[in-house]
């Protein structure tokens, strides 16, 4: 009963808006910005979001979710910038808005769909297309696929190889993208200590980050080996000084038959929420199909890959590119070898440079920290000039 009734007060919400908005065409220099179909403040949008409160640019942000938990913790940094989306503040500042900017669907930033209304709509996106997507995408329906979200006024993108994949598979046009850069990767340059402070645990250690990909279908293996030891893998966490930080929730550690220790530790976004945030301090990041590890190449530190299900993810989800040609890094498959690169990799940091300024130069136009800044300018012209 108390999604229904949400989901009907979502509806009046919606006609309100609807009826305000052809009453009263006044709209002011402010921007909507939502993430994560409400639920999470992260990625893309959170980012362009502190940039532009930092930089207190013409255009004022206000950031919106559904999620109330997430609202009251940020409701305290954010204290007239941050509203909580079933609230009328919420609704009246939607109506004024110039332009609604989401990181993955229409329920983004409103309890209702945010299409078709008078607002500029731009998809700042959440991570690199190493897989297919959209109506490209090997597992959706083709009913799923008629209802892919797409012609949006500006989808932000790294480059122009990735530009032309997000055009086709989310129905937008070319003159659309916009090839600016990720606003999430300017926090790869950073140090926040904040963070690292927040979780010290990992000082004075090597720190490795295991971020594997997020799976439609089929279970996760963390380590899919044959001979795998996990005596073993604490004892060479232990004798090297590493830290292992897992980037998946804490309740799918019995699923793997683990337990936190002090070498081995959950780094969900419950404890790190942005893991650009932590790229500085990560010594080596390993996963097999997460893009992360294409905005790590923005500050030339190695990645280990374990692809161990390349086929059956080749054949259910799709890959846009060879694999082999864009990931610049070890592919490991036994137990052995894989302590063998990690050991590899953090004697020898520079190791495979090369090959991933190679992949760098072919992914990302702009290397720098400078992503929100080109986002914004966008924006800013898109609304003025509309």
């Amino acid at each position: 009963m108390g999604k229904r009734l949400i989901k009907v007060y979502g509806l009046f919400l919606r006609i309100l808006q609807i009826i305000i908005s052809k009453v009263d065409k006044r709209r002011k220099p402010q921007i909507i910005l939502g993430s994560s179909a409400g639920t999470n403040i992260n990625g893309n949008s959170k980012a362009l979001f502190v940039y532009m409160l930092q930089s207190n640019t013409k255009l004022k942000p206000y950031f919106i979710t559904r999620n109330y938990e997430e609202y009251k913790k940020h409701k305290v940094d954010y204290p007239d910038n941050f509203f909580y989306a079933y609230s009328f503040r919420a609704l009246f500042k939607v109506i004024y808005a110039k332009a609604f900017v989401l990181t993955h669907g229409p329920y983004d930033v409103t309890p209702f769909k945010c299409t078709n209304t008078d607002k500029a709509l731009v998809n700042v996106w959440h991570g690199f297309p190493i897989k297919k997507l959209g109506i490209d995408s090997h597992f959706l329906t083709e009913k799923q696929k008629s209802k892919v979200l797409g012609d949006f006024d500006g989808l932000v993108v790294m480059s122009e190889e990735e530009a032309d994949i997000m055009s086709a598979c989310y129905r937008t046009k070319r003159e659309n993208m916009w090839v600016t850069g990720y606003p999430r990767n300017d926090f790869t340059f950073i140090t926040n200590h904040k963070i690292i402070d927040s979780i010290p645990y990992i000082k004075n250690k090597k720190v490795l980050m295991y971020a594997p990909t997020f799976r439609d279908s089929g279970k996760t293996k963390l380590f899919p080996f044959v001979d795998f030891d996990l005596k073993k893998m604490i004892e060479f966490l232990r004798d090297n000084n590493i830290i292992l930080l897992l980037r998946i929730h804490k309740n799918e550690l019995i699923e793997h038959n683990l337990e936190e220790n002090e070498w081995i530790r959950v780094c969900d976004g419950d404890v790190v929420q942005e893991i650009n945030e932590l790229m500085s301090v990560i010594d080596l990041l390993i996963t097999d199909y997460s893009s992360s590890y294409i905005d790590r190449l923005l500050i030339d530190t190695p990645t280990l890959f374990i692809p161990y299900d390349l086929d059956w993810f080749s054949e259910y989800r799709g890959l846009n590119f060879n694999y082999d040609e864009v990931t610049p890094g070890a592919k490991v498959y036994d137990f052995e070898n894989f302590l063998i690169d990690i050991k590899k990799y953090l004697d020898n940091p520079k190791l495979d440079t090369e090959k991933r300024e190679k992949v760098r130069a072919r992914f990302h136009k702009y290397p720098d920290d400078k992503s929100s800044q080109r986002v914004y300018e966008k924006i800013e012209k898109l609304v003025t000039y509309e």
